[in-house]
Order: C-alpha cells, then structure tokens, then sequence
C-alpha cells in the first residue's frame, strides 16, 4: 500500500528546505492572502493506478503580494518561484512536472499559479 500522505510530506519538506516560503502547507485552506506571502500549498488532485503502478497527481499552489505593481517586477518574481519549485521536486520522489496555470492577472492583492505535478511509479 502506498503512503500518499507520507509522499506529500516529504515534498512539503523539500519546499520548506528551500527558505523562501513564509508558510508552506499540505491543503489549500480557505482566506489565504497576502498577509500570508510568500506561501505554498500542495494539493493533491488524485491518485490511482495505471496498471499495475500507481501514480499520485498534486498541484503546488505559490502566491505572493504584489505591492509593488511593477508587473515585469512581478513576472521575474513569479518564474523566480517556478524554478526554484521546479528544482526542489523534479525527480525527486518520482516527481516529474507537467505544467504552469497562471492567476492571469486577475487576482487583485496577490500573484499566484498552480503548478501540475505527477509522481510516478510509486511503490
């Protein structure tokens, strides 16, 4: 039997070791905003078997304030944070990133995205 909730300890760990959140989480709890920036949030999406091995889908959630309106401040910022993430679980855990959902610009105090990840072949 696969320990999912173990899994996503360990990818929460690998967030926190990189120093730059002031808050990382397992869930997406409702009010989050900008007095909680820079965060992190993973987010299981589903997990199952594809065959006879098992996979666990999850998003990393980041966001931070935008008190400086700058948008191309912003968007160094924001892939800044893609990377690091990128770094911190690619391959690590069998985790392999599918790809970036941006907030658009549509969100009024924060920016945020949602990254896709698959953690394959679990055991």
């Amino acid at each position: 039997m696969i320990d999912y909730y173990g899994l996503l300890t360990e990818i929460k760990q690998s967030l926190i070791d990189l120093d730059i959140f002031k808050s990382v989480k397992i869930g997406l709890e409702k009010g989050i905003g900008s007095k909680d920036t820079p965060f992190v949030r993973i987010v299981p999406i589903e997990n199952g078997k594809n065959g006879g091995i098992e996979n666990l889908n999850f998003q990393v959630i980041y966001g931070f304030d935008v008190k400086n309106k700058d948008l191309e401040v912003l968007y160094q910022k924001y892939y800044e944070f893609e990377a690091k993430i990128k770094e911190a679980l690619m391959y690590k855990n069998q985790c392999f990133f599918i790809k970036t959902i941006t907030d658009e610009d549509k969100l009024l105090n924060l920016k945020s995205a949602i990254m896709i990840f698959e953690a394959r072949n679990l055991r």
